[in-house]
């Protein structure tokens, strides 16, 4: 057996702005209850430093790395746990959409840079150019921001590259929520994976007809596609724990065997060779935004 706790975040946004030392002060304190529910690793929201702050501030970003990588280090070694924490970073002249990924002992072990902003992120956001996969001590894990849950692409390359757990910070709302844990089912089912979901939560909860959208939905979704925990539409952490050596089976998909080990089957017969001359024809004919 291979336990490890999942947490994730559904962060609280007053009706009044917030400040960045507010948000990261905030975001320490979901840490700490993470680390009282047992989590190994929390996921905190997308862009975690400039939720909910003035809009001179919505693009603030440090230099990579600064005070804001510092603190969430600090504060994963204090508590002893994994932590992914997104939030604008400036590289040179360029500013990323970024999820830093910090281990247990504080060290930082990588990031991933969204590769897919939206059309008006773009125009502040340099998209990213890689999806790693990260090795903890309990695992393998990858992230994907926001957008990136449109393209289907990200999660499989992820399973393919032996990822076990997908963390996916945001602050969507839409176009449903209906739609977007159909997305997130469909991205675990399809690639066998964990996936969880950090988003940003209102108080009173969510009640789209007097104003309050937040969805605050943090969720963990196995690879069967059944809901293992949730915070529902208040804010909080939500946690689960998983056996990443339980063998993910389903049954008559594949057919190379009965039952089917999904991910593993399904590698066998997937045809990257068509498909990536298929993307090269389109990439040729394409007009891109960005």
């Amino acid at each position: 057996m291979r336990n490890v706790t999942i947490g994730t975040t559904a962060f609280l946004i007053e009706d009044s702005p917030h400040t960045v030392e507010m948000n990261i002060a905030r975001a320490i304190d979901y840490i700490a209850l993470a680390k009282s529910q047992g989590a190994n690793i929390l996921c905190l929201p997308e862009m975690v430093s400039t939720a909910n702050v003035s809009p001179d501030l919505e693009y603030h970003a440090e230099e990579f790395p600064g005070e804001i990588t510092a603190a969430f280090r600090r504060t994963a070694r204090a508590h002893n746990i994994n932590v992914i924490a997104p939030y604008l970073v400036r590289s040179g002249k360029k500013i990323y959409n970024q999820a830093t990924v910090i281990d247990s002992k504080g060290k930082i072990a990588g990031f991933y840079r969204k590769v897919q902003p939206t059309a008006e992120e773009s125009r502040h956001v340099a998209p990213g150019n890689d999806l790693p996969v990260f090795e903890l001590e309990f695992g393998r894990i990858a992230v994907m921001i926001c957008m990136d849950i449109y393209f289907p692409e990200i999660p499989r390359i992820y399973a393919f590259k032996g990822a076990e757990i997908l963390f996916w910070p945001t602050v969507s709302h839409g176009p449903t929520q209906e739609a977007l844990r159909t997305q997130l089912t469909a991205r675990a089912v399809d690639n066998s994976l964990i996936v969880a979901e950090a988003n940003l939560a209102n108080h009173p909860p969510y009640a789209a007809y007097a104003g309050r959208y937040r969805p605050a939905t943090a969720r963990i979704i196995d690879h069967n596609g059944d809901i293992l925990a949730q915070t529902g539409r208040r804010q909080g952490v939500a946690t689960a724990t998983v056996d990443l050596d339980e063998v993910r089976l389903t049954s008559q998909c594949v057919l190379i065997r009965e039952p089917d080990r999904m991910r593993e089957d399904l590698e066998r017969i997937t045809r990257l060779d068509l498909y990536a001359k298929e993307y090269a024809k389109l990439s040729r004919k394409q007009k891109r935004y960005y």
